[in-house]
């Protein structure tokens, strides 16, 4: 769950190793790490360097997602990885924290009410918040700032504004 977490939110952490090596070991997985002291004598003559930029040297504004750096990784050793994130690459800087803190919470209220098994009164609370939670987020989402309803304020406010100006200059 946690990986998914990490994966399908595209965390901004950064990984901030300049060299990657990977290998793949004998059940035919591929082993990915930053430290060359790690991989077992046997793997090290597979092994395969991948260069990373390090902090000062980024060329882009934005910072590569822990999901990206992983997918550009396994697209160099010709595996594909699947896209957890779908389409909320057009997430605003209010709604991200939202979405974050609304799967954390709904993550740990699925806990509570898988280890709650003897207590139905504390299970039903749970489910009762996740469904608030359920409710609530894309409210949240909705009307945070940059959100839709930002961007919709934003745009009936130029429309009333052009509205404006064509009724000052019409002639009466």
């Amino acid at each position: 769950m946690c990986l998914c977490a990490v994966l399908g939110h595209g965390t901004v952490a950064e990984l901030w190793a300049t060299t990657i090596y990977s290998y793949i070991d004998d059940q035919g997985n591929p082993v990915f790490t930053d430290s060359l002291e790690t991989i077992p004598e046997k793997y090290r003559a597979k092994v395969k360097m991948h260069e990373q930029p390090d902090s000062g040297s980024k060329a882009s504004a934005q910072p590569q997602s822990v999901q990206q750096k992983l997918q550009g990784q396994a697209k160099s050793l010709g595996w594909t990885m699947p896209s957890l994130r779908g389409q909320m690459k057009n997430l605003s800087l209010g709604e991200a924290p939202i979405l974050n803190y609304a799967g954390i919470a709904a993550i740990v209220l699925l806990v509570i009410i898988y280890f709650s098994k003897n207590s139905p009164m504390i299970r039903l609370l749970a489910l009762g918040l996740l469904i608030v939670l359920g409710i609530g987020t894309p409210v949240l989402m909705y009307t945070s700032d940059g959100g839709p309803m930002d961007v919709l304020k934003k745009k009936a406010a130029a429309s009333g504004h052009a509205q404006q100006d064509r009724l000052q200059s019409s002639p009466h």
